[in-house]
């Protein structure tokens, strides 16, 4: 009988050796390996410059369309067998969901793929599972299909008792961003609007599950209405294939990918098909991780532009927080992107990623202009919604040649809406004391001690209508409309992806993979053609740090200098991160906002 000696490997470990080189072999990707990926929450938009983030995650977070792109790509790699996730995410934006989902479904259209959660906590997280192959939940989960809601808080009468005044314009009865401080309940548009919101994302997820599970979609709608659903009543409908845990669930995973011999057991031994982090996978593979091939002919370049977070004037950037505060998206600082993207001789198009609820007006129109810019300096642009782009964020990207949102992205939004709170009664109860002096008579208009004066007021309701009647008028150019057939889809109003595409507002449903190759053939390339993404404006440490030459585009200025080019090529082998801006959303008054 054959024993291992000591020092000699042993069975485990040639085995190890062999599957290294075999991995090796194949590029680093282990050849019929299971992909994992874990959707405790959806990837996000952008990641900036977060070093906390970075440490907890074992490098730079991965993006939303990294994700994307990393499993279209797996589902043609012969490398990749199958794909395992845990469905967990509590709570998300329909159209981050949307566009991951795409993506798993044609996944799933080519190879193994299961869904496992010890629970799932709402319908998004259910929706997303559904495109998987086999959905698996633990024996005392529950599936949370239960439709959508939206409430509303109005804070009028507790203000009033505050001895607060709320003093706000808005132009289109639907606009309702001002309702927070000026009403006690919806207002009929509000409810209107809200109302057909959830409705139309309730019919994408009903169709979305029903075609997925092969189910009528009166039923998985009556499921709804009972859920959330104990698994007894998860199986019998139809939503969940098997009851079973994280290891059984590996285990139906290697079954399904060819594997043989591996049970809940050796789920995770050594003889279990390899395994490899999404994650690791998308950095593995990316267009451009390997070495370059000198001589060879560059691949055309498309620019994907990123603006993320509420729209302001200037630069914008980080907010106060020196790590992961809240950023915004400045109209200089797109503006210069969309400029020096442009003038940069490799790019065919760029992209415009908006995810944005709004801002500032001056900021808007800032990018807005340079959108137009670029189109008629003959580069084509392409706007993509991801999870919100209204009022400003619709503003931004009506110039496009052409508008591409996921079916649940919020947008449209065609409003104006300014104001300001008077605190002056609030200050007088709590014996606070205030006083001004002025130089003219509007120095102090937006001053909190006092409400508007009749000449002020008047003042804000001509800007205010001045305003939104160029942004319907704006809106009407660029889409090709008339005046009067943008106005009945404006007045304030918001709407899913679907709905705006119905009344002509977006031209196209799909993600930020979609709205790319409607811009390789707006750039004349074919829609499968295989093109360099590069990224603007940059997020790396270096890009925070380093100081401006000047707002004339770096790819515009000195092209040939060989400075400028070494330069470059250093700062791109310090950072290899993706370009983009990060930040979330918010809300504030005091200037004019779409």
């Amino acid at each position: 009988m054959f024993a291992f000696l000591p020092g000699i490997p042993g069975a485990d470990d040639m085995r190890a050796i062999v599957r290294r080189v075999d991995t090796a072999r194949h590029k680093g990707i282990p050849n019929g390996c299971v992909l994992e990926l874990d959707l405790m929450s959806v990837p996000p938009e952008t990641s900036g410059f977060d070093p906390l983030a970075m440490i907890s995650s074992g490098g730079r977070p991965m993006v939303l369309r990294q994700a994307v792109d990393a499993i279209h790509r797996a589902a043609e790699d012969d490398r990749v067998a199958g794909l395992i996730a845990r469905v967990q995410i509590p709570a998300a934006p329909a159209a981050p969901v949307q566009e991951l989902r795409d993506a798993i479904a044609a996944f799933s259209a080519a190879k193994p793929s299961v869904a496992w959660a010890e629970t799932y906590p709402g319908t998004l997280s259910y929706y997303l599972a559904s495109a998987f192959r086999e959905v698996w939940m633990q024996p005392s989960g529950t599936v949370g299909l239960v439709g959508f809601a939206t409430s509303a808080l109005f804070l009028r009468d507790a203000l009033d008792k505050a001895g607060i005044q709320a003093q706000f314009t808005a132009r289109g009865e639907y606009k309702s961003a001002a309702n927070l401080f000026t009403q006690d309940s919806y207002t009929e548009p509000h409810r209107e609007a809200d109302s057909r919101l959830i409705e139309s994302l309730n019919q994408q997820v009903l169709a979305a599950v029903a075609g997925s599970r092969n189910l009528d979609a009166a039923a998985v709608d009556a499921l709804a209405d009972k859920a959330p659903l104990l698994r007894d009543d998860a199986v019998s409908g139809g939503l969940v294939d098997r009851i079973g845990f994280r290891d059984e669930a590996y285990a139906r995973i290697a079954e399904l990918t060819g594997a043989e011999g591996i049970t809940p057991q050796n789920a995770d031994g050594p003889d279990a098909p390899p395994r490899l982090f999404l994650s690791r996978y998308a950095r593995a593979t990316a267009p451009g991780a390997g070495p370059s091939i000198p001589g060879r002919k560059a691949k055309p370049t498309i620019a994907v532009v990123t603006l993320h977070g509420p729209i302001v004037s200037g630069r914008g950037g980080p907010g106060l927080l020196p790590v992961g505060g809240n950023s915004s998206a400045g109209g200089d600082t797109i503006a210069a992107a969309l400029r020096e993207a442009a003038a940069d001789k490799d790019v065919s198009a760029i992209v415009l990623r908006v995810e944005s609820p709004g801002g500032s007006v001056t900021g808007s129109e800032t990018i807005w202009r340079e959108v137009l810019r670029t189109r008629e300096g003959g580069t084509p642009v392409v706007a993509s919604m991801g999870a919100v782009a209204a009022s400003g964020g619709y503003y931004v990207s009506m110039g496009a040649d052409a508008i591409v949102a996921n079916a649940g992205t919020i947008t449209g939004s065609i409003g104006v809406v300014t104001g300001k709170l008077v605190a002056r009664e609030l200050k007088d109860r709590l014996g606070v004391g205030s006083d001004s002096v002025r130089t003219n008579a509007n120095a102090d208009a937006w001053s909190a001690n006092s409400p508007f004066t009749d000449e002020q007021q008047a003042h804000v309701e001509a800007e205010a209508d001045l305003f939104y009647t160029d942004f319907v008028e704006r809106v009407a150019q660029g889409r090709g409309m008339s005046v009067d057939a943008v106005a009945e889809v404006a007045r304030g109003r918001v709407w899913t992806g679907a709905d705006a595409k119905e009344r002509g507002l977006v031209d196209e449903l799909g993600g930020l993979r979609t709205a790319v190759n409607r811009a390789k053939v707006l750039a004349e390339l074919d829609a499968d053609a295989d093109v360099r993404i590069v990224g603007y404006p940059g997020s790396s440490l270096l890009d925070m740090l380093r100081p401006k030459q000047s707002s004339q585009p770096a790819a515009a200025s000195l092209p040939d200098a060989l400075g400028v080019l070494v330069g470059r090529s250093v700062l791109n082998l310090i950072d290899h991160a993706e370009r983009s801006v990060s930040g979330v959303s918010a809300m504030w008054f005091g200037n004019y906002r779409f």
